[in-house]
């Protein structure tokens, strides 16, 4: 901390002092004492005679250091400000260890972003098409309806697909992995185990050393299937999907190849269109099977209604007797409701199989994916230039931060 004291300096002593607080290499340089003197506007004899009366009045210690001034200065004031000057000088004091260190992480930058793995990117977009929703209302409404109407359970709305699940599933991740992919590395094709080189050994891998030391409690998973799951966690992080409010759905791709992050792209779009594609056709599928099956009921009902009229007709010609005629008139309205039904689940077998039939379009597909032209990652600007704010920064922070504490 430094010392206070009570005594007043002259202008032209503070500036004396100023100026070997500055210089400190003037204390016993000749040469520099008569430079900085002449800068300051004084003779070498005047400064050198200054600085031995301040060393008489106990202001400069023999170390060449000041050990007060007018007023001490510290960071933070007496209001818990921050005194900007000072922290400026202090910077300007530690300028060499600053750079120094700046020029270390600056280093360590450059040497990450030339050894770093380079990466390419393949992008895709897709828009999902207005017939998923058409489908829901003649399908999922109409029959759900007709089926509410007469008690008919069993038949729900067509569902809807979310695309960014869809790419996000295991499912497709795990087809990606075990696929064989040509590339640059491996003309002929491998999948991606092959191709990251997850089944290769590795002469160090610290995790794994210590997991066999820790009970696997009688477990032990297949060795391919850890390589899948390692697969598939690395083709996660490669993978982004970003979705528009206005629905459109981009699809990007990191791979080491310009032509496989292409390829990867291209066969999520497709994997995309045929599984919306199959599960629809499926779902048209159940749902004439479901109408079949209540259209076949609805006609034995009606049938049997028949029956039953014709034969009480045929017992009681004429009603004249109310409860003969209340008879009548029940069976007449179960013939009318059981041929209304049987009638609007024949027309709705007819549009599911129409349904079934014809090609629905789902999922379009705007743009398809191309080799990149150039690297997406390491972007070795960025980092160079956040190595470079970083190393100063936090050496200035722990400068700031040290005569704080002091």
């Amino acid at each position: 901390m430094p010392l206070e004291f009570d005594m007043e300096l002259s202008q032209h002593e503070q500036k004396i002092l100023d100026i070997v607080n500055n210089h400190p290499e003037i204390m016993n340089n000749p040469e520099k004492r008569a430079h900085i003197a002449e800068l300051y506007g004084l003779s070498e004899k005047t400064l050198r005679n200054r600085i031995a009366e301040l060393k008489k009045y106990g202001l400069l210690d023999m170390d060449k250091k000041i050990v007060s001034e007018k007023s001490p200065k510290y960071l933070i004031t007496e209001n818990d400000e921050i005194d900007l000057l000072t922290v400026f000088n202090l910077l300007a004091q530690q300028k060499w260890s600053i750079l120094k260190i700046t020029g270390i992480f600056t280093t360590i930058g450059i040497i990450y972003s030339l050894l770093a793995t380079p990466y390419f990117q393949s992008t895709i977009s897709l828009y999902p098409a207005g017939e998923i929703a058409e489908n829901s209302s003649i399908l999922g409404g109409n029959l759900k309806g007709v089926a509410e109407s007469f008690g008919i359970g069993g038949l729900g709305q067509t569902p809807a697909y979310n695309i960014p699940d869809i790419i996000d599933s295991r499912r497709l991740k795990k087809d990606i992995v075990l696929k064989p992919w040509t590339s640059s590395l491996y003309p002929s094709g491998s999948n991606l185990i092959k191709y990251w080189g997850i089944d290769k050994p590795t002469w160090f891998a610290p995790i794994e050393w210590i997991s066999t030391l820790l009970p696997s409690g009688g477990f032990s998973a297949d060795p391919y299937n850890q390589y899948i799951e390692t697969a598939i966690e690395n083709l996660g992080k490669l993978i982004s999907v970003d979705e528009e409010l206005s629905g459109l759905i981009t699809v990007s791709v990191l791979m080491e190849d310009p032509g496989l992050a292409a390829d990867i792209a291209n066969y999520i779009s497709k994997f995309v269109k045929n599984f919306i594609s199959l599960e629809q056709k499926r779902e048209a599928i159940r749902n004439k099977k479901f109408i079949e099956n209540q259209k076949a009921d609805a006609k034995y009902q009606l049938e049997k209604t028949e029956e039953r009229f014709v034969d009480f007709k045929e017992k009681y010609p004429q009603t004249v007797m109310p409860e003969l005629a209340m008879r009548d008139i029940r069976l007449r309205s179960a013939i009318e409701e059981n041929r209304a039904v049987y009638i609007t689940l024949r027309q709705q077998y007819e549009i599911a199989k129409i349904e079934e039939a014809k090609e629905n379009l789902l999922v379009s597909i705007l743009d398809i994916a191309e080799p990149a032209v150039g690297k997406a990652k390491p972007k070795r600007k960025l980092i160079i230039l956040l190595s470079l704010l970083f190393g100063f920064l936090s050496s200035s922070m722990f400068f700031v931060v040290k005569e704080t504490i002091n």
